[in-house]
């Protein structure tokens, strides 16, 4: 009897671990923090912080607006301790920071710092609003945020603390958000040139809106924020903190009228749906003031991915997630994008729905493309789609618009994440995939991606796009797209831009377009481009000095 259950389960063993059925693997978390509550107490104000793995070492630090039309808010104060747990509290006394605290309302801005038992350094960044008797009151956590549509109409939204009405003062008017709940969107219709204050009742900032929606106008395009593992700062729940507040504020101050971001603004890579979101906020955040005072366009790259994970046959994979909690479903609710692309690829995949849309400025049509669509790890084999790839209904979609929305238009700015001529890391991917060489891509033939590129390149030589917009690869790189190296009648100038924080790439030793490489950095930067008369586009530093510049002809 014992021999014949040692040879069933012999037989039987092979079958679990290699089976055809796909097994769903449950993975780690990548964030540190799970949650933060901040508490009013006699001796001062309590952080309870329950976290997602054991912390060696946890700071405190808190700081204040030095007045209040002040970006940033200067810190002050601090509170370290050696905590060697996951759930722990941390008390900065009242009078540390009393002084501070001599107004009706106060807004205490706070950074934790951690590192946990393995070395991995994290913050987590937020606010709260505190009464002169130091009761927490209702706090604007997230935003406000200041959007616009494809249609040219405007949005404010922003989170609050806990669910509650709010009231919105936008240049003298009142909007009311009656539902008690924490996101709030509210929509003002189109604006004309000017300034616009506004603020939120109960709320002590006041915000100084600028718009422009004339046809001489400025704006500036950037890539690849996630995190670097060089200090507190720079890995902001893996967003890089440090240069996005910056870089932001020197577009701003060079004059930009809107952004357009194209992913991988965050590290991603992520399993459960709350850090995604969490991840993404923690960009958005990172983006105030800037984000509240002029438009933001986001798009997807290939780390915004939100994925499940499973097993067959002995090969561990992951892939998108179903609606409607998908990388694309998440996407959409943390950011506000023109809803123009309200499809999908197929029944039962994610929407395109404000991760792909269009929109005009000033007699130009801009079109943001979503390369990295229902991502999926080894898609031949296990399902979901390639990176870089653009599908089908994605194609004719763009087609269309170019048709439709881009006659008359002065010009046409396209953008995406994954670059059809990577000259860095990224020849292993993007549009390119070593050519599509089965003994590069692991003895499958993706020549099919080269296929597609050349499709899409058709499409934009077509409709007369003079110049599109890439990121993904950790540089700066402006590569003359000619009939030497794809099949157009006309010259496409190519940018890729993934200077916003990311770590640097090197230039590739050799690719097969690199004569037609015209210019080549590796400094945090961004792309201002300037229409007027002319159409000017400039490379710009974080210091402000220009790297590189042309003009669209």
């Amino acid at each position: 009897m014992k021999k014949s259950i040692v040879f069933i389960f012999v037989l039987l063993f092979p079958l679990l671990l290699f089976s055809e059925e796909e097994v769903s693997l449950i993975p780690h978390r990548n964030l540190i923090v799970k949650s933060v509550k901040v508490e009013s107490v006699n001796k001062g104000l309590k952080f309870n912080i329950k976290s997602t793995k054991k912390v060696k070492f946890a700071s405190v630090i808190i700081g204040f607006l030095p007045d209040e039309n002040a970006f940033y808010p200067v810190y002050r104060f601090s509170k370290n301790e050696f905590v060697n747990g996951k759930d722990f509290e941390i008390l900065i006394n009242w009078k540390k920071f009393k002084w501070y605290l001599n107004k009706d309302k106060t807004l205490v801005f706070y950074k934790i710092n951690l590192i946990d038992k393995k070395g991995k350094e994290e913050q987590y960044r937020s606010r709260v609003l505190i009464s002169r008797n130091h009761k927490i009151l209702q706090t604007v956590i997230y935003g406000p945020y200041f959007d616009r549509g494809e249609d040219n109409s405007y949005t404010v939204s922003f989170e609050l603390l806990y669910p509650d009405k709010a009231t919105l003062v936008f240049n003298g008017k009142k909007y009311f958000s009656s539902e008690k709940k924490k996101r709030h969107f509210i929509k003002l219709g189109k604006l004309k040139k000017g300034n616009y204050k506004y603020y939120i009742e109960g709320y002590p900032r006041v915000f100084n809106a600028r718009v422009n929606e004339t046809d001489n106008f400025s704006f500036v395009f950037m890539s690849d924020s996630r995190n670097r593992k060089t200090d507190f700062d720079a890995n902001f729940e893996n967003t890089n903190g440090k240069i996005v507040n910056k870089i932001f504020l020197t577009a701003f101050n060079k004059g930009a009228d809107f952004i357009v971001f194209v992913g991988d603004m965050v590290s991603g890579y992520t399993f459960y749906e709350d850090e995604f979101e969490r991840e993404l906020k923690s960009f958005a955040y990172a983006t105030e003031p800037i984000s509240s005072i002029i438009p933001v366009y986001e798009g997807m790259g290939n780390h915004e991915a939100l994925m499940d994970c499973f097993e067959k046959n002995g090969e561990k994979f992951c892939k998108d997630k179903k609606p409607p909690h998908s990388a694309e479903d998440v996407f959409g609710r943390v950011f506000v994008n023109p809803e123009n692309a309200d499809f999908s690829e197929k029944k039962g995949l994610p929407s395109y729905k404000e991760n792909l849309y269009y929109f005009e400025y000033g007699n130009c049509l801009f079109v943001v493309l979503n390369t990295n669509y229902w991502w999926g790890y080894n898609p031949e084999k296990f399902g979901g789609n390639l990176e870089g790839y653009i599908m089908d209904n994605q194609l004719k979609w763009l087609e269309k618009v170019l048709d439709k929305e881009g006659k008359g238009k002065r010009e046409i700015f396209v953008f995406a994440h994954e670059p059809a001529f990577p000259c860095s890391a990224h020849l292993k991917d993007g549009m390119y995939y070593w050519g599509g060489d089965p003994a590069k891509n692991g003895g499958i033939d993706r020549h099919y991606v080269i296929k597609r590129r050349n499709e899409f390149l058709k499409v934009l030589d077509k409709y007369g796009v003079k110049i599109v917009f890439f990121g993904d690869e950790h540089n700066y790189t402006r590569v003359l797209i000619n009939k030497d190296i794809a099949p157009v009648n006309r010259e496409i100038t190519q940018i890729i831009s993934g200077g916003a924080g990311a770590p640097f790439y090197e230039l590739a030793d050799n690719f097969p377009w690199k004569k037609n490489l015209k210019a080549f950095s590796k400094e945090n930067h961004f792309i201002l481009v300037k229409v007027g008369e002319k159409v000017r586009v400039e490379a710009v530093s974080i210091h402000g000095y220009v790297v590189d510049s042309f003009e669209i002809k």
